[in-house]
């Protein structure tokens, strides 16, 4: 069996994510915090499973599972352990790891399902694949919705709780291009689940969680028509200086800023998607560099040269005009083969992944921007925002709320705002509770209060429903998943039993927001601290004179 001590190999891989994702026999996870319960490493015991199989087939997969059931055992799913929860590791559990599972990559165009709907090009992606290896198979033929780093499993976590992308506005979430899953379920067999097979569990599937409703051994995933990309950097550097010698042109920058992206960002083309923060953006484009500039890049030229540059010292703060790189496909988007396996290429994890534990990710609607920017405005002024906030919106809110589990406030959103600070959190959660929008569920606070409505909204209830129907025994057990079976640990620590029943579902959203407190905000960024860790985190003195 596993033991505690089992785990010291994981923490001598430094920051390599591709060695953690396959080292220890699977029990490694990307943020060591989450090798323990909760993600609580100094306050509970070390959340690894008793046993480990290196499943090579479906064969493999289902002798696991019957055996499990036979013995009464909870069953955890790992493909690489990139888990902000943890929901990938149960302690004593018997885990399914499917880092060595064959990969596919077969691609099929014109493809038509068993409903005889035709869906275009397709790539058959295998449950123990990586982006990298997914993106190895597509090259620059064709462009596809993927994951930030290589190295997140592609029919996973990822892909089953939802999967926001840099180019989600165009083509939509992870969930919006699964044709069809292969999966195995907890009786032992393996079955296809499409809009015509096992339509509820293809539902659930789209957005319920990983490791929950069975075991993936292949996704049918859309691929479409090869593009070229724009990638556009804008970003103001120099904080600290301008703190200490100019901190009104300071403020006045960030407040210029986040008014231009607060009155831009609602009505940008669906090509747009990328990220943004207090500080500036990493936009992508999906088409020309033409297209690009009629459709936003000369109103941001515009708006940048209108700004009052007095106060800005050459390499010291300031910033650049926007920037713009065409590339000639998301793959080379990603790095192309150069990116290949290499580890400069993928986010850095292990010890460079000790914040991950305390972030949290809620949705911002999109009719709230539209509605109360001012007090968006001033939200966005008394909070630290991580340096990663992803532009939602576009083509994905006009998926139908029913048509996959994502929380339903995936479908009218905007951004995904980031925080690391309990109280920044708080206030996102206050300004936009649960019964106005949800969470990101593949980046929620492992401690999230009132988890289930968070991260499904009225979709919870259907949920759980369905994890009767496909594991009535409840064998595929995880912390923050569908049909949890253990106890609850609450954000002050405190622990209790697990609730006999699903949550009631929320009600209908409100236009009650709460009223954002008022702070410099440049005195708010730098005495809490988010200059310094901007500052080591990002290189982007790109500097000019005013």
């Amino acid at each position: 069996p596993i033991q505690d001590s089992n785990y010291d190999e994981c923490r001598t891989l430094g920051t390599d994510a591709y060695a953690i994702s396959s080292a220890a026999n699977g029990i490694c996870m990307h943020a060591h915090d989450c090798s323990r319960e909760f993600c609580l490493p100094t306050e509970f015991d070390y959340d690894l499973p008793s046993y480990v199989v290196d499943v090579r087939n479906e064969d493999d997969i289902i002798a696991a599972i019957n055996f499990a059931s036979d013995h009464d055992l909870e069953v955890s799913v790992k493909t690489t352990g990139h888990s902000y929860q943890g929901s990938s590791t149960k302690r004593g559990s018997f885990m399914i790891w499917m880092h060595n599972y064959p990969k596919d990559g077969t691609i099929t165009d014109n493809y038509v399902d068993s409903c005889g709907t035709s869906h275009g090009s397709v790539i058959s992606i295998g449950g123990g694949e990586t982006w990298n290896d997914v993106l190895e198979a597509v090259k620059g033929d064709y462009h596809i919705v993927t994951g930030g780093a290589r190295t997140v499993s592609a029919a996973g976590g990822w892909l089953q709780g939802g999967g926001l992308s840099f180019s989600s506005r165009e083509y939509g979430v992870g969930v919006d291009q699964v044709v069809a899953f292969r999966v195995v379920l907890a009786n032992g067999t393996a079955v296809t689940a499409n809009a015509c097979t096992n339509p509820d569990l293809f539902w659930a599937l789209r957005g319920g969680g990983g490791g929950t409703f069975g075991v993936v051994t292949k996704a049918l995933y859309k691929l479409h028509p090869l593009t070229s990309i724009v990638g556009v950097d804008f970003m103001f550097g120099g904080i600290k200086y301008a703190f200490f010698v100019a901190p009104a042109a300071l403020s006045s920058a960030i407040d210029a800023w986040l008014q231009f992206w607060i009155e831009k960002s609602p009505y940008l083309d669906t090509r747009w998607s990328g990220f943004f923060n207090q500080f500036g953006a990493h936009l992508v484009f999906a088409g020309s560099i033409e297209d690009a500039e009629t459709t936003f890049l000369n109103d941001f030229n515009e708006w940048y040269d209108g700004l009052d540059k007095t106060t800005w010292v050459q390499n010291v703060w300031g910033a650049a005009p926007p920037s713009s790189n065409v590339l000639d496909s998301w793959y080379d988007y990603k790095g192309g083969p150069d990116a290949a396996g290499d580890t400069s290429s993928t986010d850095a994890t292990g010890d460079a992944y000790a914040s991950v534990t305390s972030t949290a990710a809620r949705i911002m609607p999109r009719s709230v921007v539209i509605e109360r920017p001012q007090e968006v405005k001033a939200l966005l002024l008394d909070i630290e925002l991580g340096y990663v906030n992803y532009f939602l919106g576009g083509n994905m809110n006009n998926v139908p709320t029913n048509e996959t589990a994502v929380h339903p406030s995936l479908r009218n959103s905007i951004w995904s705002l980031f925080t690391s600070k309990a109280e920044d959190s708080q206030k996102v959660r206050d300004f936009i509770p649960n019964d106005v929008t949800g969470v990101c569920y593949n980046h929620h606070n492992v401690l999230e209060p009132d988890w289930r409505n968070a991260c499904w909204g009225d979709n919870y209830e259907r949920l759980d429903n369905l994890k009767d129907v496909y594991d009535p025994k409840h064998m595929f057990n995880c912390w923050h998943c569908v049909g949890y079976n253990g106890v609850e640990v609450d954000s002050d620590r405190t622990v209790s039993a697990a609730p006999t029943a699903g949550p009631e579902p929320t009600s209908a959203p409100t236009d009650e927001l709460l009223e954002p407190t008022s702070t410099s905000p440049a005195s708010r960024f730098y005495a809490a601290g988010l200059v310094t860790a901007l500052l080591q985190s990002i290189v982007v003195m790109l500097l000019v004179t005013p």
